[in-house]
């Protein structure tokens, strides 16, 4: 999920490319090929996870716990999720035990520069994915990840809050978000839909984003430049591992037959400006770093989502979260 803060860092442009998976298979393992999927036990089909967006932050987080946990992954490349007969078929012949949907564009700013592409990365994907569940595997569960930046600068958003979004990125995504939850209900479709907001810690792909250009900053004593402002501009936080301990919690639900919401919140109540995540990496590492401050007009706002947390989740203690995002930081300059 995108932070919504302005930063840069010397030598880079703070632009970054869609977060988009390219390709099958996850951590060097051979994509399962559709024509082999019949050739497996039942159990084995099972486990078989289908996935989106394996290549992300989040994703590369939940398909090593997938790993771990014994489940096999297949990560849905873009060429098939863009060809709705070929994701059909897919979703036919390999019969995944689950799905999740994570893939997306993650930077606001590309989404703002190119509409067309945040169109057909979030909505048409993802209703071509709806549709291709619904043709092909109706008894599959789809755990649908979601974003709070869909109900725009709105604070406390509960479960019926209504979507406000404004620019590409939030309209894409609140378009998604309404597909979704339209075909479970017209369709009676095993979708859940889990919304985050904005998640942190260790190994994030894009490390123009907040957290990550503190702790890189602070860790090689180098300049961070700040596009906009310190303060003003709020937004709430999760321990990525926190995202994934919830995700796999909702697949063995699923899988088990438990009850499962049909939309659920995750949001705790860290809500962070950029002075406060500054600080507070300072006090962790016990550095100071120099700040330059562009001051950049922006808005000023606050987006948090209020806690459903259906599963009763502990969230991991942001300031533990963060020392042990900046030890990872740390540890790639040392290596």
């Amino acid at each position: 999920m995108p932070d919504g803060f302005g930063l840069d860092r010397p030598g880079t442009s703070g632009h970054q490319m869609p977060d988009r998976a390219g390709g099958g298979g996850l951590c060097g393992m051979a994509p399962r090929r559709a024509d082999d999927a019949r050739k497996s036990t039942g159990d084995d089909m099972k486990r078989l996870i289908g996935t989106t967006g394996l290549n992300g932050f989040l994703g590369r987080h939940l398909g090593a716990a997938l790993l771990r946990n014994g489940y096999e992954t297949y990560n849905i490349p873009l060429s098939i999720r863009r060809d709705p007969e070929a994701l059909n078929r897919w979703i036919s012949v390999n019969r995944p035990a689950a799905v999740f949907h994570l893939a997306g564009i993650v930077d606001v700013g590309y989404c703002r520069a190119n509409p067309l592409e945040a169109v057909h990365a979030h909505i048409v994907e993802t209703s071509n994915l709806l549709e291709a569940l619904r043709l092909s595997g109706p008894e599959t569960p789809l755990i649908y990840v979601a974003t709070d930046k869909s109900f725009g600068e709105q604070q406390d958003c509960e479960l019926e809050t209504p979507y406000r979004p404004v620019f590409a990125y939030d309209s894409s995504k609140a378009c998604a978000d309404i597909m979704v939850e339209s075909f479970r209900a017209s369709y009676n479709l095993p979708i859940h839909l889990l919304r985050f907001p904005n998640f942190y810690g260790e190994n994030d792909v894009h490390l123009e984003r907040l957290v990550p250009s503190v702790c890189i900053a602070t860790a090689n004593d180098t300049p961070l430049v700040v596009r906009t402002r310190t303060d003003g501009t709020y937004r709430q936080y999760i321990y990525v591992q926190d995202a994934v301990g919830i995700l796999l919690s909702a697949l063995e639900r699923v899988l088990s037959g438990a009850d499962v919401a049909a939309k659920s919140h995750f949001g705790p109540s860290t809500l962070k400006c950029v002075g406060d995540v500054i600080a507070d990496v300072q006090g962790l590492s016990g550095r100071a770093i120099e700040v330059t401050v562009l001051n950049q007009p922006n808005e000023t706002s606050t987006i948090s989502l209020k806690d459903e947390n259906q599963f009763g989740y502990a969230y991991t203690d942001w300031l533990d979260g963060l020392a042990r995002t900046f030890a990872f930081y740390s540890a790639m300059k040392s290596g």
